[in-house]
């Protein structure tokens, strides 16, 4: 395919949690394809993608029928701009290698004839159709030629009995230009008093080596990486830094752990406000003994006094409004991206994309479950960064004033050069 080197080529690159659309009563399906809809629509893009993460919800068993509905009820949304849809769905959770990832793409009506799509069996790009049409690729998603899945190995998390995370890679051919399009479901804090009385990377140092790894098996044989325009975008789950944040929100505040320590010789753990310790005998007495940890205002006893509840799964902080408004403060102690200095990102100008309320009467609150974080992103490599027209790029959270689940999607829109 030869392609015009002077005409840009717009794309729409969006990550979306979904996990919390599917449930019995799909309330939270409607608000969510009208917000998506029109901002594909809007955007007027060559190629809009979608890169879904947890589809079927935690109640996949019985909800994941209700996935390719909702792919089909946005492709019918959006059919007279877009008339290509392709979706690849990882739907099949008896198999080992499950991730629930699903990757859906949307050909605009004057780029038909523009974009291919690579076929990693027979290693060349292929075109698409030129008629209307929607393609659900559900079933034999192990064997897709179009996609590679691949579930994360389980010793890079071991403590894991069973889960689905993984990374789902297609690429693309759009007027000349080789883009590498990557979902990725990276490792979540599974506590967050691991934070505190444990390894604080214990987290981060998984997803380090989970995005690596994905990095790593991304790149083909006879791959130039100079012209490949690599995208790596989905919920990657990064956090906080722990120690500066809290001390942020908890500088007038004492640790006060719920449970006795002093039978384990373990007062010394907490330091600073926050506790940080590698011996593996004193966290497991740790993990048996304490509940919670809240920081009180000096010789405070009450609930009055005190400023931040933490749980394996709470998170309740006294302003819950503050926390909402004073983002660009702690937006600072957002660092996790920088343990991947070959990746580049766009300034973040829009609020954590998580945890959002999932109630539509409540939605425009954090849940009080998990310190609120950047967990959806969308990363890429030096050769997209410096190929972007930088004026009219837009990163961007969308469905900021509508209950889209606990995460909010996040876009950014390009134009390549």
């Amino acid at each position: 395919m030869n392609g015009d080197s002077s005409r840009r080529q717009r794309l729409l690159l969006m990550t979306a949690n979904v996990g919390s659309l599917f449930e019995e009563g799909q309330r939270l399906q409607e608000p969510w394809l009208d917000v998506i809809s029109k901002r594909i629509l809007s955007e007027d893009a060559d190629l809009s993608v979608i890169h879904m993460q947890e589809t079927g919800g935690k109640r996949y068993v019985e909800c994941s029928g209700q996935v390719p509905v909702l792919i089909e009820k946005l492709a019918d949304r959006i059919s007279g701009t877009y008339p290509l849809c392709r979706a690849f769905l990882d739907l099949n959770y008896t198999s080992p290698a499950y991730t629930a990832l699903g990757s859906i793409f949307f050909v605009h009506k004057h780029a038909l004839s523009l974009v291919e799509q690579f076929d990693f069996a027979r290693k060349q790009f292929v075109p698409l159709p030129t008629a209307n049409s929607v393609e659900i690729r559900a079933d034999g998603l192990d064997n897709e030629s179009l996609a590679v899945k691949r579930k994360f190995p389980k010793h890079f998390w071991p403590a894991i009995k069973w889960g689905r995370k993984g990374y789902l890679h297609t690429r693309w051919i759009v007027d000349g230009k080789v883009l590498d399009l990557i979902n990725v479901h990276l490792f979540h804090d599974e506590s967050n008093l691991a934070l505190i009385h444990e390894n604080p990377s214990l987290y981060s140092s998984n997803r380090k080596r989970a995005l690596d790894f994905v990095i790593n098996e991304c790149v083909l044989d006879n791959d130039d990486d100079s012209s490949i325009h690599r995208f790596i975008f989905g919920d990657l789950n990064f956090r906080l830094d722990s120690k500066t944040f809290l001390n942020r929100l908890t500088e007038e505040a004492e640790p006060h752990p719920m449970e006795d320590l002093t039978t384990h010789g373990s007062q010394d753990l907490l330091k600073d406000g926050i506790a940080f310790r590698n011996d593996i005998n004193q966290t497991e007495n740790l993990r048996r003994t304490v509940s919670a940890i809240e920081f009180r205002r000096e010789d405070g006893e009450s609930n009055e006094n005190c400023v931040l509840r933490i749980g394996r799964k709470v998170f309740d902080y006294e302003n819950p409004y503050k926390l909402q408004t004073m983002w660009e403060t702690y937006l600072q102690d957002d660092k996790e991206v920088d343990n991947f200095p070959e990746l580049y990102e766009m300034p973040i100008t829009f609020p954590p994309t998580y945890p959002w309320s999932e109630d539509p009467l409540d939605s425009g609150v954090f849940m009080k479950t998990r310190a609120p974080a950047w967990c959806d992103r969308v990363l890429m490599n030096k050769t997209a960064y410096e190929s972007m027209e930088v004026e009219t790029s837009v990163y961007e959270s969308i469905g900021r004033h509508t209950c889209m689940g606990d995460h909010k999607p996040v876009a950014l829109a390009i134009s390549l050069l």
